[in-house]
């Protein structure tokens, strides 16, 4: 009961009625904690999606120039909008093609293992249906992590992405032990050595191509070092550069050759070996 009795003429007792507190509860900290850690995981898990996806390499250039834009027109007027807008475009495509290179080299792992996989299983003594849709679900789950619109990526691009022809050439070998009889298991040894070979010619490549990218990284830095030292010696180039006519110029083909000579050693130092 939650109050006293209340009783008149004729009336059984009956319990006042007492306040009620069901509705008046305060949040815990932990609560709050609890709700706040799961909107943060929404959040990442959502810019995750965007960031695989077709919007992202539609719109996310664009959408880092017009940022770029916006911050370099209030810091120092429109010569600086035009600048930070070109390395914001560029900065983003630069971004998502090193994350779309590391996902390709996971994925072909990912494949290799889907293939031992379905070799062990067979060894095992599962039967072949089990074990082709196991390893089909774990090639599935390896293309889940590729960038869409990128070289070897989802979408367009995809009928020569390293999972794609490990599938093709899995299938090909289940297709081929099934007509000559051969032991499966073997044939998907094979097949997964041919994966590992290119593995490890893609990883040798790659240390070859990395000096390549560090010196273009260092010559990208380079003129931002020649900017600073000018600050350090008493001189002002931003106010040459970015409010005097032949400074404006001098900018703008600065800027256009550096982007160009970045996307030309992005090019020489672009190395994938076929599969």
């Amino acid at each position: 009961m939650t109050g006293p009795l209340v009783a008149g003429p004729g009336v059984a007792p009956v319990p006042a009625p007492g306040p009620d507190r069901r509705h008046h509860t305060t949040p815990t900290a932990g609560s709050v904690a609890a709700r706040v850690r799961t909107l943060g995981r929404a959040v990442l898990a959502a810019m995750a999606d965007w960031w695989q996806g077709q919007r992202a390499a539609r719109w996310g250039p664009p959408a880092a120039a017009l940022v770029g834009a916006g911050v370099g027109f209030v810091l120092a007027g429109p010569v600086a909008a035009a600048a930070l807008s070109a390395y914001g475009a560029a900065g983003f495509v630069i971004a998502r093609g090193f994350a779309a290179r590391r996902a390709i080299r996971r994925a072909q792992r990912l494949a290799g293992d889907a293939v031992l996989g379905f070799a062990a299983d067979l060894r095992a003594g599962l039967a072949l249906g089990p074990a082709w849709r196991t390893a089909e679900e774990a090639l599935r789950q390896a293309e889940s992590g590729l960038l869409v619109g990128w070289r070897g990526g989802r979408g367009g691009s995809a009928a020569g992405g390293p999972v794609t022809v490990v599938a093709q050439r899995l299938a090909a070998a289940t297709a081929l032990a099934e007509a000559c009889g051969a032991p499966l298991a073997d044939v998907l040894d094979r097949l997964d050595a041919h994966v590992r070979a290119v593995q490890r010619a893609q990883a040798t490549a790659d240390s070859q191509a990395a000096g390549v990218r560090a010196s273009a990284a260092l010559l990208a830095v380079m003129p931002v070092a020649g900017l600073g030292l000018g600050v350090a010696v008493g001189v002002d180039p931003w106010q040459v550069l970015l409010h005097t006519t032949p400074g404006s110029f001098a900018l703008g083909l600065a800027v256009a050759l550096q982007l160009v000579g970045i996307a030309w050693t992005a090019r020489l130092a672009h190395i994938e070996v076929r599969p």
